[in-house]
């Protein structure tokens, strides 16, 4: 009898540790399902803020506007107008995304065909200001906009590209950014077989190419403008030499517009503002 005793006993006892764990077996197990869905997103959501620019086939787009942004600083509340918001969701971006790259004055160039609408919007106090002074008409390639850059494309790269260099070939521009003057040595490498493909050069001392703009041949087009800076890890045939420069018709792939304009862009672009062009 004893021992049965301790027989049920022990049975009582195993069930009631038994009980508490299968029920939070089942608990976690039906808690799992929602913890899971709930991570999904919380990663996806992320993976969004911290690129701000996806992968796109070919265009070699910016390195910087692909950095990650924290989460800290995607938090900063950032306000726009609503063109400039529904211009940058078309590179899938935000305009908090865009001035927590540390970018504080934007050229925007909407396209229409070969034809283009070009505005400019400076970050200050935490919103982005539209200037109006400079919305002009302009020009981008004669075959439009694309995300499939390839050389001879006559396109222009849909992106977010930083401003870097302004050139000249007769008489300085009043400018904020770094600049150089165009000479009779001045070339700008598109042979996508070189090792200097995509690159300003001076001189022919180390000429590897079989094809590279002569920059002083375009008179008009180089007379003024400025270095978009596509493609700078020289994706092999994936696009060279897109400017924003003087231009009065449809380009070979850069982005243009009337002289007058050119250089009211030029003296208001400052490198310490971290420019960058968003073309749609």
């Amino acid at each position: 009898m004893r021992q049965k005793r301790i027989l049920i006993g022990a049975v009582v006892i195993m069930l009631l540790i038994s009980i508490p764990v299968i029920t939070v077996v089942v608990f976690q197990n039906r808690q799992g399902n929602v913890v899971g869905t709930s991570e999904t997103i919380t990663t996806s959501e992320m993976a969004v803020s911290e690129t701000i620019v996806p992968e796109t086939k070919n265009t070699g787009m910016t390195e910087s506007v692909k950095e990650s942004v924290t989460e800290s600083e995607t938090k900063a509340i950032i306000s726009a107008p609503e063109e400039l918001e529904h211009l940058l969701a078309e590179n899938g971006n935000t305009a908090e995304q865009i001035a927590a790259i540390g970018c504080r004055q934007l050229i925007t160039v909407e396209s229409s065909g070969s034809n283009a609408l070009i505005s400019f919007y400076r970050l200050s106090d935490n919103e982005w200001i539209k200037d109006e002074r400079l919305s002009c008409s302009g020009y981008v390639g004669a075959n439009g906009v694309t995300e499939d850059m390839h050389e001879g494309g006559y396109a222009t790269p849909k992106g977010i590209y930083s401003i870097s260099d302004a050139f000249y070939i007769y008489e300085a521009p009043v400018t904020g950014l770094s600049s150089f003057q165009i000479t009779n040595d001045s070339y700008w490498v598109d042979d996508p077989n070189s090792v200097y493909y995509n690159q300003h050069i001076e001189g022919l001392e180390n000429k590897d190419w079989e094809s590279a703009e002569h920059m002083i041949d375009y008179t008009t087009a180089y007379e003024y403008g400025c270095v978009i800076d596509y493609n700078t890890h020289a994706v092999y045939n994936a696009g060279s030499a897109i400017f924003f420069h003087v231009s009065y018709s449809p380009t070979a792939g850069c982005v243009g517009t009337d002289k007058t304009m050119m250089l009211e862009y030029l003296s208001v672009l400052d490198k310490s503002e971290n420019p960058y062009i968003a073309i749609v």
